[in-house]
């Protein structure tokens, strides 16, 4: 069993594949559900949804970062416990972002949108979930993490 000052980069490492492990299923969802026919999808509509979703890549890189700034924990809180909860919300945050590229993905390939875009945003998704790290979890003091 792991230690309890690990358990919290162990749950966020599987959220991370987690996510990962959905990014594939929606690009086989893509693949194997039948698109109804229709006409293709406007040029501007696709810009502007490509450029929300690299928004949101990118966002996912900096919005947790300068969302949950440093704040005063709470008296029921330990200042550990304020900061475990904020590395914790800026990883899920940041995932979120990843996955959002994802389905904004999933949506231009239902509104017919030119492939190599699809799978673009389908890619850049998947490589920012990758490549992220939700960087060391704060370290806490004897006995202020649950083992269980």
């Amino acid at each position: 069993m792991e230690s309890s000052t690990k358990s919290p980069a162990f749950t966020m490492r599987i959220l991370k594949y987690a996510m990962v492990v959905s990014a594939f299923l929606f690009i086989y969802v893509a693949v194997t559900v039948p698109v109804q026919p229709g006409p293709p999808a406007a040029q501007p509509f696709e810009i502007v949804i490509t450029l929300v979703a690299l928004a949101s890549v990118a966002g996912g890189f900096v919005i947790p970062r300068i969302f949950f700034q440093a704040r005063n924990s709470t008296p029921q809180e330990s200042p550990t416990q304020a900061q475990l909860q904020r590395w914790f919300s800026r990883g899920v945050l940041s995932l979120a972002c990843f996955e959002a590229c994802i389905l904004f993905g999933l949506v231009l390939h239902f509104v017919h949108a030119r492939v190599w875009l699809v799978e673009f945003l389908f890619g850049l998704g998947i490589v920012a979930e990758l490549v992220w790290s939700p960087g060391a979890p704060p370290v806490a003091g004897a006995g202020e993490f649950p083992t269980n």
